[in-house]
């Protein structure tokens, strides 16, 4: 078997390095994004709050193989501003992501006590601090259950590129697999870096969450 799989082994990690860029590039992105959009769910402005609502509910709504498809063919078409297909999936897998993310700060905003805003307030904080010393370190460490979960279906997610050629695990897993004539050995193989990846992860986010956890019990 490891005869069989030897020559190939070059090729998928190069699928697997694309696969982790693109989680990477998709995990930051909507980390970062999904906090202006959560706060803008909470606005208590029409204006701030219905565009950012729409947005969240569009893009949790939709499959993502619909928003690939529109954003490679259909944008392009309308706009004049044509992506590679590389592009597209990084723009793609940020856009959505954020709009998961954007709803699990959200929930997170939500649960933290009433007691903890009227606490900052009478400690003489501004909105600004409010946020960002109690609100926000607490909804962090109480949504990263969830967090956790959004990024690993992330990871999942990226498999779904292949549909537009790009090069990464499930696309080279798809090429070696028609080229050998052996989909069985190499999609069970995938499947098992996809698991070992999302067991990895999942660890990793838990020793965070026990950590942050011992940190809002000091």
């Amino acid at each position: 078997m490891f005869d069989l799989l030897a020559p190939y082994i070059p090729a998928l990690t190069q699928g697997f390095v694309l696969t982790l860029f693109y989680f990477v590039l998709g995990a930051i992105g909507s980390m970062v994004l999904g906090m202006p959009v959560a706060l803008a769910l909470g606005s208590s402005s029409a204006i701030i709050r219905l565009p950012s609502v729409a947005f969240v509910e569009f893009f949790r709504n939709t499959p993502l193989l619909v928003q690939l498809f529109w954003l490679h063919f259909a944008l392009p078409a309308l706009t004049g501003f044509n992506t590679t297909a590389q592009q597209t999936g990084a723009i793609a897998l940020v856009i959505v992501m954020t709009a998961y993310m954007a709803e699990v700060y959200r929930a997170g905003f939500n649960s933290v006590a009433r007691g903890q805003h009227e606490a900052a307030l009478a400690l003489g904080l501004n909105p600004r601090q409010r946020w960002r010393l109690v609100i926000i370190p607490q909804a962090l460490a109480m949504t990263m259950p969830a967090i956790g979960n959004t990024l690993v279906s992330l990871l999942k997610a990226t498999a779904i590129l292949s549909i537009l050629a790009v090069p990464e695990l499930m696309r080279t897993t798809s090429r070696i697999s028609d080229y050998t004539a052996d989909p069985i050995l190499f999609y069970s193989l995938a499947a098992l870096i996809y698991i070992g990846s999302g067991l990895a992860l999942a660890g990793g986010l838990h020793r965070l969450e026990v950590r942050l956890n011992r940190w809002r019990h000091r």
